[in-house]
């Protein structure tokens, strides 16, 4: 008796989805051009296409297997297949009074009647396979499609609730690497079922990494070790660090992977995020005592595996100049994890913005242990004008992403705002956002005491030991953390201009004087109160702000948008 293979999870789940008569018409996305293991029947194990691995998969238990994609046409494992495949449909096509093929057809509108006759004739025990069916049928709307569009939307359309294709042995496979590139008429076919061909896990490349021939190549690092560096890389690419060791001559190293691995990413989600590798942790931020012994709490937790401790997301919300942005690349450097940076991921293009955001989600769940600061989260996640629903169809995706607990611990999101107040409140809500961590302007001169020192450190700033600090420092109530790195820099700048190694007394009062804070303290009133509304410890919160009720809050809040007028809109 011949032993079933172990399947990759996708081919298991359509195997069962299809044995227990869920549906006869599947689409597999996602990550579908890279290689599968198939095992023979004489227990070797090979690497194939996805087309040779459906071809294998699927010839085990059917007659006939045809693949049909717009370049090559119709394709069979081999011509005994094909040679069944005309009979089949000669025969349907006798019966029925029409001509028979002679040769096989090319384009869609001849070649989806013919596979129609096949699927649709129950005593027939068949496979289709539609590779690239985002160029039979792409997205778009009705009015502007062809003739031929609208009848190869209307066949497959016609497919999905055919009661002779449902009550037969028949099976058909639609593949395409994004939903978003599919007609939505199909993909919300109800009789559709939709199966994510997911990145390789860690027992996947393992097993991938441990077949090839290490003795080719000069591995720096233990097999297991590379299997886990390289999480959110498909097996294709791996083979291709391989392939690229092996030509060069050059080691495998923990460094050469990232670099590769970063490239790569970087390549595959085209421009749309950007890998950061913090140089600085929390030693480099001054101040903010309280929020970075929270942080490194979360911290601890991802880093010693307690993912129940660990929030799905965080918000740091508070004015511009307070920080924000560095403390972030703090924590991603004290946490260990990936830190990704989404980019623009907007565009005008119809269904562009929501396949973007898609094709991220996928790298990001694929990587693992991952976090994604989304900058200016106001602007990237929230309508605009002539938005046409991309802003809200954006935000539900990024929640129904949130609300998969399978995250939590191996991918936390981290949305960076001076305007919280235009998001959408229930994407903020705790569940998706545990955390929220308010930033204000430094509270005393001591503060700004170590703010300032740790920018000296951040740039490399030499300061002459009988620099008094604590002066300025003082006289500069109100001034961000920006602000304060503002004030270093003027002060380098008049040293270095009289060629003068370290920082001294006269520079550093001259460059006080000189620098002009924002003097747009109403808006920045308004953002302060919305980040001690939004915040989600009153431990966090100064103590002026500790003790204030939500009504409170509330008016005070209410007069500055008066203040601020339309710009609080």
């Amino acid at each position: 008796m011949t032993r079933d293979p172990v399947l990759p999870p996708w081919a298991e789940e359509l195997r069962e989805r299809y044995l227990a008569g869920e549906s006869s018409l599947f689409l597999l996305h996602g990550s579908v051009r890279d290689v599968y293991p198939w095992e023979t029947a004489d227990g070797q194990v090979r690497y194939l296409p996805l087309r040779g691995f459906l071809e294998a998969f699927l010839g085990r238990a059917k007659d006939i297997v045809v693949t049909y994609n717009l370049s090559e046409g119709l394709a069979f494992p081999d011509k005994a297949m094909a040679g069944r495949f005309k009979r089949a449909v000669n025969a349907r096509r006798v019966l029925d009074g029409r001509e028979e093929l002679v040769v096989l057809p090319r384009t869609p509108g001849e070649v989806l009647p013919a596979l129609e006759d096949l699927v649709t004739d129950t005593a027939q025990n068949a496979a289709v396979v539609i590779d690239y069916a985002d160029a039979i049928v792409p997205a778009g709307d009705l009015s502007y499609m062809t003739d031929t569009d609208k009848a190869n939307l209307i066949t497959l359309q016609r497919w999905s609730s055919d009661p002779s294709l449902l009550s037969s042995d028949n099976l058909v496979i639609l593949v395409a690497e994004s939903l978003r590139d599919l007609s939505r008429r199909v993909v919300s076919s109800p009789q559709l079922a939709a199966i994510q061909v997911g990145l390789p896990g860690p027992d996947q490349r393992s097993a991938f990494v441990s077949r090839h021939d290490l003795s080719r190549v000069t591995l720096e690092m233990e097999p297991a070790q590379l299997a886990e560096h390289t999480a959110g890389l498909s097996l294709v690419q791996i083979r291709g660090i391989f392939r690229t060791a092996h030509r060069s001559g050059a080691p495998i190293t923990f460094q050469a992977v990232s670099r590769r691995k970063k490239a790569i990413i970087e390549q595959e989600c085209h421009g749309l995020v950007e890998f950061v590798d913090p140089r600085h942790d929390f030693s480099h931020v001054g101040g903010m005592e309280r929020i970075k012994a929270d942080l490194m709490g979360i911290a601890d937790a991802i880093r010693k595996g307690h993912h129940n401790r660990v929030p799905m997301g965080l918000i740091f919300v508070g004015p511009m100049g307070t920080g924000k942005t560095f403390l972030a690349e703090a924590f991603a450097k004290e946490s260990g994890l990936t830190c990704l940076k989404f980019k623009n991921f907007r565009e005008k293009w119809v269904g562009s913005t929501e396949a973007n955001l898609e094709k991220i989600l996928q790298v990001v769940d694929g990587l693992g242990y991952t976090l994604l600061i989304i900058d200016e989260a106001d602007r990237s996640l929230s309508a605009g004008e002539g938005d046409s629903g991309t802003g809200s169809r954006v935000v539900a995706r990024l929640k129904e992403f949130m609300s998969d607990t399978s995250h939590r611990g191996r991918v936390v999101i981290l949305m960076l705002t001076n305007r919280p107040d235009k998001l959408d409140t229930d994407l903020k809500r705790p569940g998706r956002f545990d955390v929220k961590v308010p930033f204000f302007h430094p509270e005393t001169a001591a503060e700004r005491e170590l703010i300032f020192a740790a920018s000296s450190r951040k740039n490399a700033i030499s300061l002459h030991p009988q620099l008094d600090v604590a002066g300025p420092m003082a006289r500069i109530d109100g001034y961000s953390a920006a602000e304060l790195e503002a004030v270093l820099l003027a002060a380098a700048g008049r040293a270095a201009s009289e060629d003068r190694p370290s920082v001294e007394q006269e520079d550093l009062d001259q460059a006080v004087h000189d620098v002009i804070p924002s003097r747009d303290v109403r808006m920045l009133q308004l953002m302060e109160l919305l980040a001690v509304f939004e915040c989600s410890a009153r431990r966090m919160l100064p103590d002026r702000y500790r003790k204030m009720e939500t009504d409170e809050v509330l008016q005070r809040l209410d007069q500055a948008r008066v203040q601020v007028g339309r710009r609080a809109l």
